[in-house]
């Protein structure tokens, strides 16, 4: 979403010398931890028209937050020139872009701007609730997580080559300490291509992992045979942690255990369609 140097049917402080007397920049700045991206914007804006607009609660300040790889979009709002956004980390990943700008909260049926190019005269122009009326230079940067789900459950399962010859189902084998996940030759030998592709893990995970972990959670909640491995005790430790109900069903319980897999593998596919660009 590139703001600056766009054509605007009003004029847009920022934008090009629409209006030169008046200056709107941007400064962002983000930083993250585990839990948690904090994006902090602190802006400047000198045009006295829309400072009166601001502080009357006519028009506002406002961060767009796009992440293409997880299909996050928002706006947020604010009227002072420092704000700070807390964003959950696993709603972020890879690439995210972030402009500022000044957006109309009413309509306005006859906007002027002080200071406007001499070009607009004394003309006035309708603008909408949303409508831009100054933008500043965005900025994009790169969220890195580790959500390779192949490895965060390593503990629990792994994946092996079966020693059964010739094509064969996906196999998995619950008496041992670690599950195990067994592929036939050939699948083995693409698996172990693939998961070095950080593009292809939630495929990967949503084909392979996300099936066996429904099946385990069915296992573990079976009080008339429960399972022994040292795997059980494991995944029982991990759901508590995550506080998940005891009526939650299994499909929800590994779904949250892996980050949601299908919404990032979807994510992830459409990175790849002629509408992405890629």
């Amino acid at each position: 979403m590139k703001l600056s140097s766009r054509s605007f049917p009003h004029p847009v402080v920022g934008n090009a010398d629409d209006v030169p007397e008046s200056e709107f920049q941007a400064t962002l700045d983000f930083a993250l931890d585990k839990t948690n991206v904090y994006l902090t914007a602190t802006v400047r804006c000198s045009s006295r028209t829309l400072l009166k607009m601001i502080a009357k609660g006519t028009a506002c300040y406002t961060l767009h937050v796009e992440c293409s790889n997880t299909l996050f979009r928002k706006t947020f709002d604010f009227a002072t020139e420092t704000h700070r956004e807390i964003i959950p980390v696993t709603q972020l990943n890879d690439w995210v872009e972030v402009n500022a700008f000044v957006r109309a909260k009413l309509a306005l049926p006859k906007y002027a701007v002080e200071g406007a190019h001499d070009d607009y005269g004394e003309a006035t122009f309708p603008v909408a609730p949303g409508d831009i009326l100054a933008v500043g230079d965005g900025r994009a940067f790169r969220v890195i997580q580790d959500v390779d789900p192949l490895k965060k459950i390593g503990a629990l399962m792994v994946v092996v080559k079966s020693p059964h010859s010739g094509d064969h189902p996906m196999e998995a084998d619950f008496a041992e300490d670690k599950i195990r996940i067994s592929l036939c030759e050939g699948d083995y030998k693409t698996y172990e291509q693939l998961k070095s592709v950080p593009k292809l893990t939630s495929h990967l995970t949503t084909t392979l992992v996300l099936p066996v972990l429904v099946e385990a959670i069915h296992l573990l909640a079976d009080s008339d045979d429960p399972p022994t491995g040292k795997w059980a005790d494991l995944l029982q430790r991990q759901l508590d942690a995550l506080g998940l109900a005891e009526n939650a069903n299994a499909l929800d319980k590994a779904q949250k255990l892996l980050d949601l897999p299908i919404k990032r593998a979807l994510a992830s596919a459409n990175s790849y369609t002629p509408e992405s660009g890629s």
